[in-house]
């Protein structure tokens, strides 16, 4: 398995970003690639709980998934279990959402930050279980989400 890596920096103090990360009222601002908005966003910030959001397309159309934390160091690394979900939570594959693969995934996600002068450096690092094409998609919907938290500080 390949891992998918993108590093990136932001202009603002790691605690900054750390919460820009954490905060859900903060993270409703970004956290959607960038066709999209996030319509619900619930963080519960502790080992084993769940992040929980929804991508809304321009036609109204809903994307759902979470992440169940697994470590936090605060602010310095997270990292959560990611998958699909319906609307309720519950696990679904990628077909569900009109996507190639009809296997549930859970994905390990971990997120670095470190502190580079006046600026944060990311490190994402994701397991990836994807063909090449639906990776050529998540990096540009990582970083379209990354480019929204940019303009935003």
């Amino acid at each position: 398995m390949e891992k998918l890596i993108i590093e990136r920096k932001f202009d603002a103090p790691i605690e900054k970003i750390w919460k820009e990360f954490t905060d859900a009222a903060l993270l409703k601002n970004w956290w959607s690639p960038d066709t999209m908005d996030a319509s619900y966003i619930s963080v519960e910030l502790k080992a084993g709980g769940l992040f929980r959001f929804c991508f809304k397309d321009a036609n109204g159309k809903e994307f759902w998934g979470r992440g169940k934390y697994q470590k936090i160091n605060e602010p310095t690394y997270f990292s959560y279990l990611d998958t699909f979900t319906d609307a309720e939570g519950n696990a679904v594959p990628p077909s569900y959402f009109g996507m190639e693969g009809d296997k549930i995934i859970e994905s390990l996600v971990e997120f670095e930050f470190s502190t580079e002068g006046a600026t944060t450096a990311m490190k994402l690092t994701m397991d990836n279980y994807y063909d090449t094409a639906m990776t050529a998609d998540m990096m540009k919907g990582w970083n379209s989400m990354f480019d929204k938290l940019a303009k935003n500080l």
